[in-house]
């Protein structure tokens, strides 16, 4: 699972944004080499021209990537950082300090994703490999990230809070249900904290290898801030930059 690092801050610009929905949207970014390294779970400190040094940089793990050249974001709106890059028009100029963090391991064959929202971001790099999803979220507002994930090659399964869109229940209640009729030789998951955590119950009780990425707000992205620490199953801090954002679940999950 080790991944070397070699991050490097570079200019880029917009050449898509497709929306998905309220403050929902598909970022598709180009510039030299910002495809350079990307796997599944690592992701970018992305800076919008503009905003101003006082905006600071935020994370986004890497959807998909395109090319050496190419990469592509999701992107929910919900600070001035994050609406703006919703708001992006094609030619606006953003930077990018990336890959960081580690990646998934390779995922042995029938291995299942199970996804909430902008969650679903850290894991799109396997849509079109054959890995099979499962995506929840509250409402079908809220699942334009299950389109994304469609059209990336995915047949995501979906659950929502309010049963407007796929099976009524939280993607937890769509987990266990699956596991009824067949079982993965896996489960990868990325999504709210509170989430990863039953879904590392529920693979733990299945007795299946359980992978997590934690998602945190960070102002540097490689350990200088401390800001996004988190504690891990035998109570020490982990540092999510440094050592993740991708864990065994049992190493940050206690049972």
């Amino acid at each position: 699972m080790t991944t070397v690092n070699v991050p490097r801050r570079r200019s880029a610009r917009v050449v898509d944004c497709r929306a998905l929905g309220a403050s929902l949207a598909q970022i598709e970014i180009e510039g030299h080499g910002i495809g350079v390294g990307v796997q599944p779970g690592r992701f970018a400190m992305v800076h919008i021209a503009g905003l101003g040094e006082q905006i600071l940089a935020r994370p986004y793990s890497y959807f998909l990537r395109r090319s050496e050249d190419r990469v592509a974001l999701l992107v929910r709106g919900v600070g001035r950082a994050s609406l703006a890059l919703v708001a992006a028009r094609v030619g606006d100029e953003v930077s990018l300090l990336g890959p960081l963090g580690n990646a998934f391991p390779e995922p042995p064959p029938t291995s299942w994703a199970v996804v909430g929202g902008v969650g679903s971001a850290a894991l799109g790099g396997y849509a079109s490999a054959g890995m099979r999803f499962l995506f929840g979220a509250r409402t079908s507002a809220d699942a334009g990230f299950a389109r994304a994930l469609t059209e990336a090659g995915a047949h995501p399964a979906v659950a929502t809070d309010d049963g407007s869109m796929g099976m009524r229940g939280t993607v937890v209640d769509l987990l266990q249900r699956e596991l009824e009729n067949t079982r993965p030789s896996a489960i990868y998951t990325c999504g709210s904290t509170g989430m990863m955590a039953a879904v590392a119950r529920v693979a733990r009780q299945a007795a299946l290898p359980c992978w997590v990425s934690l998602e945190a707000r960070m102002a540097c992205g490689f350990g200088v801030c401390r800001g996004c620490v988190h504690p891990d199953a035998s109570g020490r801090w982990r540092c999510i930059c440094e050592d993740g954002p991708v864990y065994a679940a049992e190493t940050i999950f206690a049972s």
